[in-house]
């Protein structure tokens, strides 16, 4: 398999072609995170727990709105390749309806009901402060991030994948400009610490979101540009197609950060201290993770592009093929992980304690990472690429609610743990993941044309 994977060169071209594009975007979303998070972390521990507890809210509103955007992404992909361009603008409309109903209402409730949010993890009043400040701030840029997810899958689903890539860089670039305006107060502006990156990171996401448009509409006119009577001319009959799947998906993908959010409750029964520690540990997770992440993306359009032109068992090859490298790629970064974990503390205003923490956190990360890579791809890449939504939400469920969230709240409520036993506790699911979908994979049981 390793020799036949080694010669299939146009294999990886094409994965290639589509990958890239996809990770270097991630890589920049990535850094526009690490960006906030070191010029946070100068103002102290309690701004990082704030900034950490506020961000959880901010990935429900993510994983919610995407889910909506993934599930359209699926029918895109498919449809591309069957080279159905009049259903893509519909499925376009459909994730621009849902999306914008769903980030409106994270985005009032962001702005309106900020302090009772940040009162479910923390009882430190300067935590809660900050936090509340931070998250009423950025809250509309969930508005401008809905647009940009939507047109972006249509962008990737049809081959164009370096659009999202310049959208992000933009975004990436404005935010780095204004945080260290409003965070520092630069320029004459005074200096808003927190509430400053939230300002940049809206100003940010409207400019991403402006470029995206331009360049589909205006400068490129490119294949997704459909007119607004082409977008929204879907039939109740394709919405309810539709929501069979993109339901499951929203489901998994709210079920999956709501146990985030749960383990972020535990380890906030740990202290300040803990939350931080772990805020710094999940934004370099995050940031590693992003490859996986990105060579899933890219694995489920191909896969999809497959099973929509009929070839099936080019589809399951491809899936098996990517399921090896992301193992082997896990091994790579993990690595480079596990190497560079005693230098990432030092980039931070914290406490020694946090610092021991938060390497002993980063090492374990980078343990598992082989094994959250395989997960990842199945997930993401093989079960969502050919439409087996159900039994990716089924060991999600399993793996997240059954194993994770009672080890964390047992490792931290009762015994009692320090945090990187805890989140050590939480990574057991990763194993379970395993088991549990390589012989999905195998079997092929997952391929399902949704656009016959």
């Amino acid at each position: 398999m390793l020799i036949n994977l080694k010669d299939d060169k146009k294999f990886f071209n094409i994965l290639l072609v589509l990958a890239i594009p996809i990770i270097l975007q991630n890589l920049i979303g990535a850094s526009l995170n690490l960006l906030d998070n070191f010029m946070i972390g100068s103002l102290g521990e309690s701004a990082i727990a704030a900034t950490g507890i506020a961000n959880q809210y901010y990935m429900l509103f993510y994983h919610a709105g995407n889910g909506f955007v993934v599930g359209a992404g699926i029918f895109m992909s498919q449809y591309f390749g069957k080279k159905d361009i009049d259903s893509i603008y519909k499925f376009i409309g459909i994730a621009l309806l849902f999306s914008q109903v769903t980030s409106w209402i994270f985005a009032i409730g962001g702005v309106f009901f900020a302090e009772d949010i940040m009162n479910i993890f923390t009882k430190d009043e300067v935590v809660t402060t900050l936090g509340k400040n931070y998250l009423a701030a950025v809250a509309p840029s969930y508005i401008f991030m809905s647009v940009s997810l939507s047109f972006a899958m249509a962008l990737r689903s049809s081959g164009y994948t370096k659009i999202p890539m310049y959208g992000s860089m933009i975004g990436l670039a404005f935010n780095a400009i204004l945080n260290y305006i409003f965070i520092f107060g630069k320029f004459g502006f005074p200096a808003l610490g927190v509430t400053g990156a939230a300002l940049g990171t809206t100003v940010a996401r409207f400019m991403e979101m402006s470029f995206i448009l331009h360049t589909i509409y205006i400068r490129d006119k490119n294949i997704i540009a459909g007119k607004l009577n082409q977008l929204f001319s879907f039939s109740k009959e394709l919405i309810n197609k539709y929501l069979r799947t993109a339901t499951s998906v929203v489901f998994n993908d709210v079920m999956w950060i709501g146990g985030m959010t749960a383990y972020f409750i535990a380890y906030s029964k740990l202290g300040t201290n803990a939350t931080a520690a772990m805020q710094i540990g999940n934004t370099l997770n995050n940031a590693f993770n992003l490859f996986a992440v990105s060579i899933s993306i890219a694995s489920s359009i191909i896969i999809g592009n497959n099973i929509g032109a009929g070839k099936e068992s080019e589809a399951k090859e491809m899936a098996i093929k990517i399921s090896i490298w992301g193992v082997l790629l896990g091994i790579v970064i993990g690595a480079i992980f596990f190497l560079i974990s005693p230098l990432i503390p030092k980039l931070f205003a914290i406490s020694d304690e946090t610092k021991s923490s938060v390497i002993a956190i980063l090492k374990i990360m980078a343990i598992i990472l082989p094994i959250r890579f395989f997960g990842i791809v199945q997930i993401i890449g093989v079960l969502r690429g050919g439409g087996d939504v159900i039994y990716a939400i089924l060991v999600e469920l399993i793996a997240v609610w059954g194993i994770g969230v009672p080890l964390s709240f047992l490792g931290a409520v009762y015994f009692h743990y320090p945090i990187a036993i805890v989140y050590a506790l939480t990574c057991l699911e990763e194993p379970f993941k395993m088991i549990a979908t390589i012989p999905r994979l195998v079997s092929g049981k997952w391929i399902k044309n949704l656009v016959k």
